[in-house]
């Protein structure tokens, strides 16, 4: 085994130099609220599609409905419409209908 060291181990402290920040004084105006910008979604594209299709249906629209239409699996459609939901803010409703199946639809507006 080797011999350990009767002297303490001494870190030594490093100084670093910190740069003065100075405020821009053009950068006094009143701080501006962010609005989060909507993305805006392309014509002709199975989103838009799927938008307008939701529109459409009155009671709503099935899932079976939407992967036929669009040639897309359930999980495809299921994550557009959560992402629609999400970046879009559409507010579209889910409800499972009697037989089972999905039916998204728009809230009524008042």
């Amino acid at each position: 085994m080797p011999k350990k060291s009767s002297k303490p181990v001494v870190k030594k402290v490093v100084k670093k130099a910190v740069a003065e920040v100075k405020e821009n004084p053009a950068k006094e105006t009143p701080k501006e609220i962010l609005i989060k910008k909507v993305p805006a979604i392309r014509s002709n594209t199975k989103m838009s599609q799927l938008i307008e299709m939701i529109k459409g249906a009155e009671d709503g629209i099935s899932l079976k409905q939407i992967c036929e239409n669009l040639k897309w699996q359930s999980h495809t459609a299921r994550s557009v419409i959560s992402r629609l939901n999400k970046n879009q803010n559409l507010g579209i409703i889910n409800d499972k209908i009697a037989g089972g199946d999905r039916v998204y639809k728009l809230p009524k507006k008042d």
